[in-house]
């Protein structure tokens, strides 16, 4: 009887390609593993995956806010390639230095077992990344252009656009007390510079002497301009100085007099004052500003009693000083 033998051969499995990466450490960015995992998460269906050595360097956003800068170099054994890159935020610089990590790995041959990745050089005729890779991804890795003078203004020009908003507030030295207020603004910005015009009404608020008294309401319109601020960037926010001016309009009514008393009176302030602002995505902004001013204007609110005659209520104190917090949608 014949006896029919199988023998099974053990498969050798691929060794994994090998991925360095020369990382800085940024706060508040992904560290070298977490750009390392994606890239070897891209390649992880392909068998056609060589070592790759990279070193990247990261420029953060300057004082005036603006995009990351990604400068990476690779080095496999096909070849050597570099690309500098702008990105929107710190997580995109990991997705794109993993993406160009794995790019740079993927290749048509089967991976080097003679040499080690320290030893990695590009060979003598092939300069850049593989030929098969760069075609479709062409517009990814295509080096920068420079900017002339005319793509500059353009650029600044698109970066013009109007931001409604509207928001609470507090206004100080208007009123005997610190007083609410509710405002609308309207403002145009365009690269550095800024010009707003703001509605705000500020709350009643009643005053009394010796039972005798008017409540106070204010309607006013502002108008300042401010230029963004050479600081140091913090939370992210974008900080301007202001300067302008406010007028308005202040109703007495009176409380408790022998005759109604019904005057109005018109207030005016010239103030400095100091704004941070946030983006929350590409269309809205929350804002915060501070003001304080000297009264142009002060006007003089008078009753008038059987018992003690005339005598002055109330009238706005010479420094005054005003806050809000804002909402806008950008345009």
């Amino acid at each position: 009887m014949a006896a029919l033998a199988l023998s099974a051969t053990p498969r050798v499995a691929e060794a994994a390609p090998v991925l360095r990466i020369e990382w800085p450490t940024v706060p508040g960015c992904p560290d070298s593993s977490v750009v390392l995992a994606r890239a070897r998460a891209a390649i992880s269906r392909s068998k056609d995956a060589g070592d790759v050595r990279a070193v990247a360097e990261i420029t953060p956003p300057g004082a005036e806010g603006g995009s990351w800068q990604l400068h990476i170099r690779t080095r496999t054994v096909l070849g050597a390639g570099e690309r500098t890159l702008d990105v929107p935020s710190c997580d995109a610089l990991a997705r794109t230095a993993a993406l160009l990590v794995a790019i740079a790995s993927l290749r048509a041959e089967p991976p080097s077992t003679e040499r080690s990745i320290d030893e990695l050089a590009p060979a003598p005729d092939r300069i850049g990344e593989p030929a098969t890779l760069v075609a479709p991804l062409a517009p990814l890795l295509r080096p920068k252009r420079p900017v002339d003078a005319t793509m500059a203004a353009s650029a600044k020009e698109d970066d013009a656009h109007f931001v409604p908003s509207a928001g609470l507030g507090i206004a100080v030295g208007l009123f005997p007390r610190v007083a609410p207020a509710a405002n609308v603004t309207l403002g145009y910005e365009a690269g550095w510079l800024r010009t707003r015009v703001a509605f705000q009404a500020v709350l009643p608020q009643e005053e009394f002497d010796r039972a005798v008294g008017a409540e106070l309401s204010a309607l006013g319109a502002s108008l300042d301009v401010c230029a963004r601020l050479p600081l140091p960037v913090i939370l992210r926010a974008k900080t301007y100085g202001c300067a302008g001016a406010t007028v308005e309009g202040v109703r007495a009514s009176g409380i408790g007099g022998i005759e109604a008393l019904d005057v109005r009176r018109t207030a005016m302030m010239a103030f400095a004052g100091f704004g941070a602002e946030w983006e929350v995505g590409r269309a809205f902004r929350i804002g915060a500003d501070a003001r304080v001013g000297g009264s142009i204007a002060r006007p003089a609110f008078l009753i008038e009693s059987a018992s003690d005659g005339q005598r002055l209520l109330h009238r706005p104190a010479a420094v005054r000083g005003e806050g809000s917090l804002t909402f806008g949608m950008v345009f």
